[in-house]
């Protein structure tokens, strides 16, 4: 990636953020080596870590994580063949081990829902041994515990008695005549493990004994006296014991983090990219960040991004909201050309679509409203800002122009290209002729490029060069401020005649500098071509309105067609069922007569006949039910699957329905679909 564009775009101080938010100084490494990347699978798999993560972590979860050390130094010293760690560095360990060992399972957990959180686990090993042997040797002081040998064991019992055995002694000797007026005080002090009182210097040479250390005041010397020396000589050598067993405990120790060294540094390197995952997680919802939609098409398409930068300004200093914009690149253009006043944003812009494209090529989720787009690039090229160089001698222009030489050279088809006042800081006519050329060459080679410029004529490409597009950075002629806003398809002014009007410039000179402006053909130019953009767009936008109504009325009439159908179809059943009812309702009376006359023969078997005709029409009444169409939100039968759900679309086009089976929507062919 051209270190350059990064140093420009501010990527650095975005890692610098990114860094703020990880939990341990292995992280913080871990992020500052963070780089974009041009493998759009990498760069997927990453971006789909970070976001399984923070669903994982939904709403403020923080990841089990704590007391990860970076063991980097102690894994050195042991490769160095040091054999014996401090007991601080060996606690570092066991702390680290226990990070590994509960994120590893909190990770392993949830391999099911989220594949990608699960698969960071993987190169995270398990140390129960050395982590058992750690915790039954130290106690949660980080002292090593008495139980850890019997050695050590039998060696702090004999100081214990010895010291009882010393104190005893002493505190005899500090109430005998000989002793007790020359006593500074009547503690009982130990130097070098050896057991001393406190005596007044003037009458050191009073008191029988070996002197073992003096105050820094020279006021107060401490001696042994001779009736515990010999006491003391074994406290001195029980304490030699003590420490020669605490030093073999911190060999063994040692030895057996030594043995793991390997599978250390490889949990080490997991852990530490866990850790950066759950940094852009935390960053994330502090700055409403989403995961941008990849492609490996060039294509731009930002909804509401914000610049970053600036959300840690407001943030941490509480400057004014940051104004977000809608900006896109790469579909029906690959060229846009931003034009404004100066302190409008456009270059703020311009690094707000660098900086967030970096981003997303580092698998991190960027401050825009989800939907947004972002390209997976060979490469992004920068020139931004004041390039000057003392040290080379060479002018801001000069220098601009070295790095754009750079560009034209390295950047293709899959590469972004980021130019701020393209054509500045030289003879206007020859800037303009430059720039223009600059920009053709990009353009025609099909390099993603976005430029700022006040250059006028460089917005006609926006209107005559087809995959050129103009962008204005909106302004406030009343308040005299940008709104920051982004204006696709709208070529900007500099509004310098308005703003000095504003200032209280004469208006005399106002006007004749629009009487000069008046014979600019070029700006001439510019106005009718944005006027009849302008009106092309507006005919467009009312021809797509009316192709819309045009067809929500053809689906209207659609459906009342299939409705005004199904209720013919109802009646035609209706009448067929009535004229069904009437002959039941004859038969019937049929039996009532026989019933209460059966004296008129003739008449019944008149009736008989009519009834056995009446029977042999009844056999043959079909058992109708009568179906609706069923509409939007309605339980509906999936007749080929056997099973019901809610009718969310209706296509009568295509004659496809999309049915709601709870799991997961089902299209289906509009006729398996049937009322429930």
């Amino acid at each position: 990636m051209n270190e350059h564009a990064l140093e420009v775009l501010e990527f650095p101080q975005v890692i610098d953020i990114l860094a703020g938010f990880a939990t341990s100084g292995l992280g913080q490494r871990q992020v500052r080596s963070l780089l974009p990347q041009n493998d759009l699978a990498e760069v997927a798999r990453r971006l789909a870590e970070t976001t399984e993560l923070k669903l994982l972590l939904m709403p403020e979860q923080d990841l089990p994580i704590g007391g990860l050390h970076d063991l980097s130094f102690i894994l050195q010293e042991l490769d160095k063949g040091v054999d014996v760690l401090l007991i601080e560095q060996i606690l570092e360990v066991a702390d680290t081990l226990r990070a590994a060992r509960r994120v590893s399972g909190y990770l392993r957990g949830v391999e099911a829902s989220h594949p990608h959180v699960a698969g960071m686990a993987e190169g995270i090993h398990l140390f129960d041994e050395l982590e058992e042997r750690i915790d039954i040797t130290f106690n949660e002081n980080g002292g090593i515990k008495s139980s850890a040998s019997s050695r050590l064991k039998t060696a702090r019992n004999e100081i214990q008695t010895l010291r009882g055995r010393i104190r005893g002694k002493l505190s005899t000797l500090m109430r005998s005549p000989a002793v007790a007026p020359h006593l500074q005080d009547t503690g009982i002090r130990e130097h070098d493990g050896r057991p001393t009182l406190a005596v007044r210097a003037t009458a050191g040479s009073r008191v029988a004994g070996a002197q073992r250390a003096r105050s820094d005041s020279g006021g107060t010397v401490f001696i042994e006296p001779e009736g515990v020396r010999k006491m003391g000589d074994e406290l001195s050598a029980a304490i030699n014991k003590e420490m020669e067993e605490t030093v073999r405990i911190l060999r063994e120790i040692t030895a057996l983090i030594a043995e793991e060294a390997t599978q250390l540094t490889t949990t080490m390197a997991a852990m530490a990219h866990v850790d950066m995952t759950f940094a852009k997680v935390r960053m994330s919802r502090t700055f409403a960040m989403e995961p941008a939609k990849l492609n490996d098409k060039g294509l731009i398409g930002l909804q509401a991004a914000r610049h970053p930068l600036l959300l840690d300004l407001e943030r941490r200093e509480g400057i004014d909201e940051v104004v977000p914009i809608d900006v896109k690149l790469g579909d029906d253009f690959h060229t846009l050309i931003i034009t404004g006043p100066n302190t409008g944003g456009k270059t703020v812009a311009l690094k707000t679509i660098g900086l967030l494209t970096l981003m997303a090529m580092s698998g991190m989720h960027v401050p825009a409203e989800a939907g947004s787009t972002l390209p997976v690039l060979h490469d992004v090229w920068a020139d931004i800002g004041d390039e000057q160089s003392i040290e080379q001698s060479l002018s801001t222009f000069s220098s601009h122009l070295t790095q754009i030489g750079q560009i034209l050279q390295g950047a293709d088809r899959n590469s972004l290209v980021l130019l701020d006042e393209l054509g500045g800081g030289t003879d206007p006519v020859e800037g303009a002729a430059l720039a223009r050329a600059i920009l053709e060459h990009l353009h025609r080679n099909g390099v993603r490029t976005a430029v700022t410029t006040h250059i006028s004529e460089l917005k006609t490409l926006g209107y005559t060069l087809p995959g050129v597009e103009n962008a204005s950075i909106e302004f406030d002629v009343e308040t005299l401020k940008p709104t920051h806003k982004v204006l696709i398809g709208t070529a900007g002014s500099s509004n310098a005649l308005a703003l000095a009007r504003r200032l209280g410039l004469p208006e005399a000179v106002i006007a004749l500098a629009e009487t000069h402006r008046q014979g600019d053909e070029s700006a001439d130019l510019l106005n009718e071509l944005q006027a009849a953009r302008v009106r092309t767009l507006a005919d467009r936008e009312q021809a797509q309105a009316a192709g819309e109504e045009a067809q929500r009325q053809r689906e209207e009439t659609r459906r009342v067609l299939e409705e005004t159908q199904a209720q013919l179809e109802l009646a035609k059943v209706s009448n067929g069922q009535a004229a069904y009812a009437t002959l039941r309702e004859v038969r019937q009376q049929i039996e009532n007569l026989r019933r209460e006359d059966p004296s008129k023969r003739s008449l019944l078997l008149a009736l008989g006949a009519v009834e056995a005709v009446i029977e042999k029409e009844l056999e043959r009444a079909p058992d109708v039910k009568v179906r609706q169409s069923p509409r939007v939100g309605d339980r509906v039968l999936v007749r080929s699957l056997g099973q019901v759900g809610v009718l969310n679309e209706v296509n009568t086009r295509t004659s496809r329905a999309v049915v709601d089976m709870g799991a997961a929507p089902v299209t289906v062919a509009l006729g398996e679909v049937e009322a429930a």
